[in-house]
């Protein structure tokens, strides 16, 4: 692993894009405040592609706040739907002009599926397990809310387990990303990277006893952005200082 991170950083002519992770901001904090400043200079030196939310998108109860919208960066907006967004659901989709709160979206190499953890889970899981089934993407990502693996107040929800860690396995998918517990960790589990991270700008809570697959944690504000690189991916956290919280990455 130190080999491969080394490699990528010595080779930023085979970087293809960048992604945006923001989970767990819409709440009225100077954390939100600075997170998003701090993403925004991040896109002014290092271009994103897109930016993904990791649901919780509007506190307390899913009203869009365009304001929280503007202080973002100008990149195409790809939302996940948490607890606090449950209320709202509809207003949100309708402003993201989305269908359904569950989704594909595709870049060169990678497929990112966008489930909603408060939703049919059952219905979601045969869907995301047929799209798995005809991915082409060589590196694939799942995203969603409430986490599979947390160290944090709320834990990991082991029916998510149940009904999704099967398909990962199955289909080789690498990294899952998600927020609910306000806090960052790093979580590997049965050969999956699983990141919490619910520091986009709601109120921070530290993780309790550290479960034995969790690797890296941290209570800070902050944000993911994912780089993808000749098939590989390195993933880091940034503090809302712009100062590295973590770095993790997987080679093709």
């Amino acid at each position: 692993m130190r080999f491969f991170l080394l490699a990528l950083f010595l080779l930023p002519q085979a970087l293809a894009f960048r992604l945006a992770f923001l989970g767990d901001f819409g709440a009225p904090t100077p954390g939100r405040a600075q997170v998003a400043a701090a993403l925004r200079a991040y896109h002014a030196a290092h271009p994103l592609a897109a930016l993904f939310t990791l649901g919780d998108n509007f506190y307390p109860r899913g009203e869009v706040v365009e304001a929280y919208l503007k202080d973002l960066p100008p990149v195409p907006l790809h939302p996940a739907f948490g607890n606090h967004d449950a209320p709202h659901l509809k207003d949100q989709l309708r402003r993201f002009q989305r269908e359904r709160p569950y989704y594909r979206v595709g870049f060169p190499g990678l497929a990112v599926y966008v489930l909603y953890s408060e939703g049919t889970l059952v219905q979601q899981r045969a869907w995301l397990e047929a799209e798995l089934s005809r991915e082409k993407a060589p590196l694939r990502l799942l995203l969603l809310h409430r986490p599979l693996y947390s160290s944090g107040l709320h834990g990991g929800s082991p029916t998510l387990r149940a009904l999704f860690e099967p398909l990962l396995l199955a289909h080789g998918v690498p990294l899952v990303l998600a927020g609910h517990d306000h806090h960052y960790e790093r979580l590997e589990a049965k050969g999956v990277t699983h990141v919490v991270s619910g520091g986009g700008g709601a109120w921070l809570r530290a993780p309790l006893r550290p479960l034995a697959y969790s690797r890296v944690r941290a209570t800070a504000h902050h944000f993911l952005v994912l780089e993808v690189v000749g098939g590989g991916f390195r993933l880091t956290a940034w503090g809302a200082d712009l100062k590295p919280l973590d770095v993790s990455g997987a080679s093709p």
